[in-house]
């Protein structure tokens, strides 16, 4: 079953300052840090002279952290693997593409994301999608998922506006 769920977040911050956020090892780490669980640890950070960055992040749950839906999958513990590329356009916007990789499960998602400047702030609007296959209950668990997805890529533009307040 797949289910999609569309996402919209406004930031004060400008788009430019939020990509700069991007490419800051010391962002990521932050970002890690607002994480209630998950052990999670900063893979990859790479961006390169066209300002496209590309992150990696694991996070790793035990059995007992895991919500009530996820926990129908009987799973003693789980690995995900979240990678984002964000890059900018030649139109004055940027665009950010997130995967979910679940490892031993079958479920996966991902984001679609498109960040507009909006007067002196920035707009973020995108869909996340997930995909569980498991018969029966696979349509549960992925609009759990969906939601879950998309409530943490608008977290994110919460934790990057505090991040970016702290930093002026």
């Amino acid at each position: 079953m797949s289910r999609s769920v569309p996402l919209t977040a406004h930031s004060p911050h400008p788009l430019p300052d939020i990509l700069a956020a991007f490419r800051d090892a010391r962002y990521w780490r932050a970002r890690l840090g607002a994480f209630e669980g998950g052990s999670p640890t900063l893979d990859a950070l790479d961006t390169d002279s066209a300002g496209r960055t590309t992150v990696a992040m694991t996070m790793r749950f035990g059995g007992d952290q895991l919500p009530d839906p996820i926990r129908r999958l009987r799973l003693a513990s789980l690995e995900i693997v979240q990678r984002e590329v964000w890059f900018p356009g030649d139109d004055g916007r940027a665009r950010g593409e997130i995967t979910v990789h679940a490892s031993r499960t079958p479920m996966s998602g991902r984001g679609a994301v498109d960040l507009a400047p909006n007067g002196p702030g920035t707009t973020l609007t995108g869909t996340a999608t997930v995909k569980v296959n498991v018969p029966l209950i696979g349509g549960t668990i992925a609009s759990f998922v969906a939601h879950q997805l998309a409530t943490g890529i608008v977290d994110v533009v919460a934790v990057t506006d505090a991040w970016l307040s702290e930093q002026r």
